[in-house]
Parts: C-alpha cells; structure tokens; sequence
C-alpha cells in the first residue's frame, strides 16, 4: 500500500490528466522541481528567505531575490532529497533560489523522476506508446488524484471564507499555492478563468508574476486571516516565494514538449 505522497509526487500526479496526457509539460518539470524545495521545507529542513538588499524596483512594483536557507542537513531518506540537501551542503553560503533551481533543472526532468515514483507505486497505470504517433500513456489513479483535487479546491474556499472558521494546514497551503497561481488549477476544474489577463498591462507580462503574488499575499492576509494563523509566517513566505517559480499554463503544451 502506497504511503502519503511527497509534494512533487502531488505535483506530478496533478500534472497528468484523466487521459494520461501531461496537461503542461514545462510546467510540470519546472513545477516537480520547486516542489521538491517545497517538501524539504515542509520537513523543516529548509526555509527561503528574502536576501539583504536585493529588493528593487521596475515600473514601481518590487522584486524580491531570495536565498535558500539550510536549516538542517540530516538525511531523510529519499534519494532525491538526499541529492539536494548535499546539493545545498557544497554551496559556500546561503544558494540564490533561482540560480540552484534552475540548475537541477537543466540536469534532470524531476517530472519523470515523480511520475516514475507514482507508477512504481500503483498510483499511475502507464500505457507503453504503439507505432509510430500514439505516445505513451500516463493514467493517475481517480481517487488520489480526485482527493488531491478537492483538496485544492477547499483551500480556495477557506482562503474566501471572511468568517475565519477554519484553518488551513501547511501542506495544503504549499499545494494551493504551486497549482493555483500557476493556472493548472483551471485545468482540474477548481478555478475558473478569468476575461482578461493582468500581463497585458506590461509589454512582455514578465512583472505579472510578481503582481499576481503580490496580490495574492494581500488577499490572503485580507480574506484568509484567521485560515493562516497556523501557518508560521517564514513558511507561509516560503511557500509563496517559491510558488512565483512554477510557470503559468501555456496553451498548446502538452506530451509533445514532454520529451520521454
């Protein structure tokens, strides 16, 4: 019987629809990637923090660069992980996160890695290609994949919720936060999408990221107040830093820029 899922498993198993297809498959390399972060943080093992004076500003919004900081170096037992806290152990003081993230990305598809997991753990069917044009298959079992869904789509509620009745667990807070910014949330049915988009307000919609976080962080503490307060704020920042990584849905991108 599978045990509980790490978060980049959550990600990758999220990342393939009910038919076996890879809904976005940038997205879900990248977005496996920062995951992996993500579940070393939520192991205590890590944290990111903002680094000191790299704050800066274009067209009056603020960018932030930020540091991973080590909290703790003891193994915990996943190859993956292992590899990226010994990763984190060789660098000579706290690692830009973009610049180590992007490096790991470059040198393995943490997609494949995850999803490889899943099926070795029954939670994904994989159906090898036939001929020449039908790819291979990569089915996720409907009742995780459903659960994880209707996870998702709870925290969206509880983070609109006024009131301040419930409480969101950290776990589901890092969830949320990689899938619901970055639009796969649309694809699994939790969202819908919007008539307009923020970044046509910018020549290249490269500052939209930081817009939509920003945003993001005001609604939460505005409307979420009270589903927070268990969270710690280092976490809850890290989450929300790490989730400006995962790129957004693009159209048209699915097993054929998979590469397996």
């Amino acid at each position: 019987m599978a045990g509980p899922l790490t978060l980049p498993e959550e990600f990758a198993l999220l990342s393939l629809a009910d038919t076996g297809k890879t809904i976005d498959s940038g997205q879900a390399r990248a977005g496996c990637n920062v995951a992996e972060a993500g579940e070393l943080a939520l192991r205590g093992k890590l944290l990111l923090r903002h680094r000191r004076n790299t704050t800066f500003y274009v067209n009056g919004l603020r960018w932030n660069a930020h540091v991973i900081e080590v909290l703790d170096r003891t193994p915990v037992g996943l190859a993956w992980a292992d590899e990226l806290l010994a990763v984190l152990a060789n660098e000579p003081e706290a690692a830009p996160e973009r610049k180590l993230l992007l490096r790991r990305y470059r040198r393995r598809n943490a997609f494949h890695w995850h999803r490889d997991a899943l099926v070795a753990q029954g939670l994904v069917r994989h159906v090898p290609r036939r001929g020449l044009f039908r790819r291979a298959r990569y089915i996720p079992d409907p009742t995780v994949r459903n659960r994880l869904i209707e996870e998702v789509r709870l925290a969206t509620e509880i983070l609109r919720d006024t009131g301040g009745g419930r409480r969101l667990d950290v776990h589901t807070k890092f969830l949320s936060d990689m899938v619901i910014p970055g639009e796969l949330a649309k694809d699994l049915g939790v969202v819908k999408g919007r008539g307009w988009r923020v970044n046509v307000m910018f020549l290249d919609g490269l500052l939209n990221r930081e817009l939509w976080s920003a945003r993001r962080r005001a609604r939460n503490r505005a409307a979420g107040v009270g589903a927070l307060d268990s969270i710690p704020e280092p976490l809850r920042y890290t989450s929300e830093a790490l989730a400006d990584l995962v790129p957004k849905r693009s159209r048209n991108r699915g097993d054929a820029a998979d590469g397996d």
